[in-house]
């Protein structure tokens, strides 16, 4: 059987501990196409396929559905942000980030980097995205 060259036993220790530190997915930026879920440095991250306008309604339709105490919301063309504070003191961020017109990268740290809730929100947001708008009074 032949050695494997240094460099890559070297990778494989270093995917083996970030796998074993809890990391649940690891993608190269690139790979990450819509729908999926990258976990990584305390930050759930997922692309989604609508306008970032859009996502940024539907985050804070989110946050008011969990009933989040919004602090903070912004965003231009290019970028978003919600931020808010649960009622157990944790503090919420989402980041949002155009990708191209039609696709928005949505970035969620609750707390120390509870996967668990940022899940949550990232499931409500994409309901949000899904229901249809109401219609205007005639």
């Amino acid at each position: 059987m032949k050695k494997l060259p240094a460099a890559l036993a070297l990778v494989t220790l270093a995917v083996s501990t970030l796998a074993a530190s809890g990391c649940s997915v690891i993608k190269y930026e690139s790979e990450q196409t819509a729908g999926s879920e990258v976990y990584f440095e305390e930050r759930l991250r997922s692309r989604i396929d609508m306008p970032l306008q859009d996502v940024q309604e539907a985050t804070v339709e989110a946050y008011r559905h969990f009933g989040v105490g919004i602090t903070k919301t912004a965003s231009d063309q290019l970028s978003g942000v919600v931020q808010g504070i649960l009622a157990n003191g944790k503090g919420a961020d989402t980041e949002l980030s155009s990708i191209s017109p039609m696709q928005t990268e949505v970035s969620i740290k609750v707390g120390d980097g509870d996967i668990y809730i940022s899940r949550r929100i990232l499931e409500e947001i994409k309901r949000s995205l899904k229901r249809p708008s109401p219609e205007p009074p005639s």
